[in-house]
């Protein structure tokens, strides 16, 4: 093929690109959502502290001639929480697009180069009314694009923490549990242990180091491992961070520190293996919540009236399917998470996904919490579903 045909190609695809980001941002700006745009340079360390490992370790970081650690940004989320803080703060609703950055492997078909559209809603004072919002935003979006055929994953972070903080656990592993929901393979690591209470005998000096700290809160005894590590010279090993090395031995020190009820180590893992439509999955978690005789009623309340409200606005439920354990993998979100997926594109089928951020806008710098939800749409990935559908 002529380089002619090719770069009419290119065109082509740019064009159909460019024209889909615009009707998906115009219709953010029907439903009110104030289009900004945000440097495409930021500040490594937030990601890196913030977001899930999966884009941690595909992030393009480099350091400017003065020494400060930059990055392309990896996701437009982080990016528009920060011009929020740098406003007058209050109620917003804002909606973003432009091209994201992401390493992938040499041979991978993903892209390195993609665009999102997003919509943040923050410091809305109703919280499942803003969940519902911005769901049907996404729901609509992609139907207005022409896109049929998808399913929706569901899940809610907030009812796993009110199980944690209803049960009889020691105090660092609710936190723990709590913190590291998102990362599955670690999360069933931890809740395996805790279940067998496995803290198994360790030799000479690690086991001292770990007797000396059971007692201590967090903070404390990352700042002992800490000092001994440096004091002794020695390495972190596997890639592992000091945090990372001081993580692990707090976690081992609660064990041998602390017994739990192997009745609450089942339930979490019961309540975790609930799947099934929303209304089915939330009368089964009622159902084990109250045969176990702990209350997350609260909880279960708010989810069913996201729920209902989401129904009343034209949000098809069928197509969704709710998980327990689902909880996406990024670090920020603290309660209702979603994706809109086309299974057909494989490692390609989340199309559109998002949920609730309460706790990133404080640590981005807030003076007090703010309460947050958004979603962004893949672009190149929505016009591929299209295209299938199509059969182009």
């Amino acid at each position: 093929m002529s380089s002619e045909p090719m770069a009419a190609q290119d065109g082509e695809r740019l064009r159909a690109r460019e024209a889909l980001a615009a009707s998906v941002r115009g219709g953010f700006e029907k439903a009110g959502y104030e289009p900004v745009s945000a440097p495409a340079l930021q500040p490594a360390d937030i990601f890196l502290d913030m977001s899930g490992e999966d884009i941690r370790r595909r992030m393009y970081v480099f350091a400017d001639p003065a020494g400060d650690e930059l990055c392309l940004r990896p996701e437009l989320t982080i990016p528009v929480c920060r011009l929020y803080l740098e406003g007058s703060g209050g109620p917003k609703k804002l909606c973003s697009v432009g091209p994201v950055y992401r390493y992938q492997q040499r041979g991978s078909a993903k892209l390195r180069e993609f665009t999102q559209a997003g919509v943040e809603c923050l410091d809305a004072t109703d919280a499942e009314a803003a969940d519902a919002e911005v769901m049907v935003l996404g729901a609509r979006a992609l139907a207005e694009a022409g896109l049929k055929e998808y399913d929706v994953a569901m899940g809610d972070l907030a009812l796993f923490d009110a199980l944690v903080d209803a049960l009889d656990l020691p105090p660092g592993w609710r936190s723990r549990l709590k913190r590291h929901f998102w990362r599955p393979d670690y999360f069933r690591e931890l809740l395996d242990r805790l279940a067998k209470g496995d803290a198994a005998e360790e030799a000479g000096d690690r086991q001292a180091l770990i007797s000396a700290i059971a007692g201590l809160d967090d903070a404390q005894a990352k700042d002992v491992i800490e000092d001994v590590l440096k004091l002794a010279g020695i390495a972190p090993v596997g890639g592992r961070t000091v945090e990372e090395v001081a993580e692990r031995l707090i976690e081992q020190a609660e064990l041998t520190s602390s017994s739990v009820p192997k009745a609450a180590a089942e339930l979490i893992s019961d309540f975790l293996a609930v799947s099934g439509t929303p209304q089915e999955g939330i009368a089964r978690v009622r159902k084990l919540a109250e045969g176990a005789g702990v209350s997350i009623e609260p909880a279960i309340a708010r989810f069913e009236r996201r729920l209902d409200l989401s129904a009343k606005a034209g949000f098809d439920l069928s197509r969704a399917h709710f998980a327990t354990g689902f909880g996406r993998n990024m670090a920020y979100y603290t309660g209702f998470v979603f994706e809109f997926r086309v299974p057909a594109l494989e490692q390609d089928s989340m199309i559109c996904g998002g949920g609730r951020y309460d706790g990133l806008l404080s640590a981005l710098g807030a003076e007090k919490p703010v309460p947050a939800v958004g979603c962004a749409v893949g672009i190149e990935r929505l016009l591929a579903a299209i295209a299938r559908e199509q059969g182009q």
